[in-house]
């Protein structure tokens, strides 16, 4: 029952964000680079320290700019991280308006 409250769930997904965030290495070889795959890499790594906002930007610009990027990876990753963050969360709550305005 506590593995899937709120704050367990919050720390699963900041682990596996992690996991899938570049390495500091990989994210500084990004450089310039404007491609749809360097706004999500950017976006991941933004949401894996913790920079939530900057990272939910990114993963929205990027719907708005390439929606079909890794069979819709953008949307996918906003709905994990509104997920880890909780439904109550300011963030969420405004991120979520954003992304239905967005698609509707």
């Amino acid at each position: 029952e506590e593995r899937d409250a709120a704050p367990a769930r919050g720390v699963r997904a900041s682990i596996e964000f992690g996991e899938e965030a570049p390495s500091a290495e990989e994210f500084a070889a990004l450089g310039e680079r404007d491609d749809s795959e360097a706004q999500y890499l950017r976006a991941l790594r933004r949401v894996a320290d913790g920079d939530y906002e900057t990272g939910l930007e990114g993963l929205l610009a990027l719907m708005k700019a390439d929606r079909s990027y890794g069979d819709d990876a953008a949307r996918k990753t906003l709905l994990r991280v509104f997920d880890a963050l909780g439904a109550d969360h300011p963030l969420t709550v405004s991120y979520r308006r954003k992304l239905f305005t967005m698609l509707y």
